[in-house]
């Protein structure tokens, strides 16, 4: 038995493209058992390119070039189908769960659950097996678009895309300056042909300018088809449309949000019209403490973090101390923290005794690089909460005027001019001051609790010196304090609104005032508003602290 799958169209004359929209490429329908692939000309325009510096007569010529062309897919048994369902199967006592099961729980991208159920019955021959992935390290996969170039795929994330069309986000890098646009086989099932249509766009992601001696982050683009009832379960990138991909990355993501994000834990019926009563969860960073024993300071962060009504906090570990492991893996069987494995692609070192050197030396690939995962996280994660902070394990939020973060919500989306979300600007709390007053009694593991000294004046606003609450209705590119894309255009920094610090601010402990190049720590101000949550925090902390014997 055989299916197929048909579009002969240049690439550009197809789709209805915003700046950041998601365009429509084809149709779906069903025709004596095969699958037909029909052109929907929406608004035949050369698509938008940031890669060709807007010369869009080029991005025209050279993508009408390239067609799709009819597809044959027989149902095969895949190769080693016996064997791969055999591994699937095989329980790991240790973890009490087979080893599908624990792919499915850790692993950023591959469709397990896909493949495994590809592997009992017979399926499309053009569905790549765990085998035949082109794995570059454990996390990410290669697309060689021709000998010179190849793209390097982290994530896929489907992006129901409210006031637009539907697409999937695919996180790559490359050190191509503008890379080619390959062709996106989505699947949504093993027995039928993937959907074959073209990268819309391809973004880069990143606020320093390109340069080819590092992998540069891009966001591509798949539209999906605008009558999709079903969301994909996983995307291949290829460069010709009937080939078989090297590559083979599961689809994260839900069409709707869930009641997660929501102070009563039900979604309204009409969550476009909700002022007020959300919940926000925070995006942490890749962790790289390996050579660091920061357990005590991320224990009283994350109490912190849940006494003041955060939901959840999201992280990616690139390897850490043996007790900080001990307290995230105590936080994610607790449900507060979800913990995300993450590797630099190559050639980028990933071992973690050398990895703060890497940081130190190579600043900016590590900028660079940052906004992969910041970006995941944000996308692979927004159908769970509407809000998503960015912070550190050294940065606390400061609410001076309300009582959690719920409350501090309510008052920016009812007053706020900007639809991308909220920048808060830092003030330095100085590490080498003793504590004083009421926080000298504290016991030394509450770090933050204890250290409440910061300059009188507000530290000034300078483009680093912020941090960010996204709207994810909205944004869909970050860097570390910041929106770089958004659904309705880009480099949308300075559109984000700005909090007055007299209502919130992110306290960042970090600095020693004698390391200063200023006078700013000679004027000093106490701030006590975490204080607000000293008994139940301290309380969380001793508990956790004894339960894993880190005291």
């Amino acid at each position: 038995m055989a299916v197929s799958t048909y579009l002969s169209v240049p690439r550009n004359a197809l789709g209805l493209v915003a700046l950041m929209g998601c365009a429509c490429l084809v149709l779906l329908s069903s025709q004596r058992g095969s699958v037909s692939v029909i052109p929907q000309l929406l608004n035949p325009r050369p698509l938008p390119s940031e890669d060709n510096g807007g010369n869009e007569e080029a991005d025209r010529q050279n993508s009408s070039q390239r067609t799709f062309s009819t597809c044959s897919c027989d149902l095969v048994e895949l190769k080693d189908g016996k064997v791969a369902r055999k591994h699937f199967e095989t329980v790991l006592p240790w973890l009490h769960m087979t080893t599908e099961q624990d792919l499915a729980r850790h692993h950023p991208n591959f469709p397990a659950q896909f493949l495994y159920n590809a592997t009992k019955e017979k399926a499309c021959k053009l569905v790549p097996t765990p085998l035949s992935i082109e794995w570059k390290n454990r996390h990410w996969q290669e697309l060689a678009i021709d000998h010179d170039e190849k793209l390097l795929l982290y994530s896929a994330i489907y992006d129901p895309n409210k006031g637009g069309l539907p697409c999937l986000r695919v996180l790559s890098v490359s050190r191509d300056m503008n890379p080619g646009r390959p062709l996106c086989q989505i699947w949504y099932s093993t027995h039928t042909p993937p959907i074959i249509t073209s990268v819309s766009q391809a973004v880069h992601m990143d606020y320093q300018g390109k340069n080819s001696n590092r992998q540069m982050p891009y966001m591509l683009t798949c539209p999906l088809p605008p009558d999709a009832v079903d969301t994909p379960v996983a995307i291949s990138l290829v460069d010709t449309p009937c080939s078989t991909a090297t590559n083979l990355l599961k689809v994260e993501g839900a069409r709707e949000r869930e009641p997660s994000a929501y102070v009563t834990g039900k979604a309204p019926k009409d969550p476009q019209s909700l002022k007020k009563g959300w919940v926000p969860a925070v995006c942490g960073p890749a962790l790289y403490y390996y050579s660091q024993d920061f357990s005590w300071r991320m224990v009283e962060w994350l109490e912190l973090l849940r006494a003041m009504g955060f939901g959840r906090v999201f992280l990616y570990d690139s390897g850490v101390h043996p007790n900080v492991t001990k307290v995230l893996q105590y936080y994610q069987q607790d449900g507060f923290v979800h913990l995300t494995d993450y590797q630099y692609p190559p050639p980028y070192i990933n071992e973690p005794s050398m990895r703060r050197l890497w940081t130190e030396v190579e600043r900016t690939k590590m900028f660079s690089q940052e906004n992969i995962y910041f970006t995941d996280c944000l996308l692979r994660h927004m159908h769970q909460y509407r809000y998503i902070a960015h912070l550190d394990p050294d940065e606390m939020p400061i609410f001076p005027k309300h009582h959690n973060i719920a409350n501090f919500l309510d008052h920016l989306t009812q007053t706020a001019t900007s639809q991308l979300g909220f920048r808060l600007q830092w003030n330095i709390f100085y590490d080498d001051f003793e504590p004083q007053g009421e926080a000298a009694s504290l016991p030394e593991y509450l770090w933050m609790l204890r250290h409440t000294l910061r300059p009188a004046k507000d530290m000034a606003t300078t483009p680093g010196t912020f941090k960010a609450i996204y709207d994810m209705d909205t944004t869909r590119v970050v860097f570390s304090h910041g929106v770089l894309e958004g659904t309705a255009g880009k480099r949308l920094y300075n559109s984000m609104e700005v909090v007055p610090a007299s209502s919130g601010y992110v306290a960042h402990f970090t600095r020693k005032c004698k390391e200063s190049k200023k006078n700013s720590c000679t004027k000093l101000k106490e701030e006590l508003a975490l204080h607000r949550y000293k008994d139940q925090v301290a309380h969380g902390v001793k508990k956790v602290l004894d339960e894993l014997h880190l005291l």
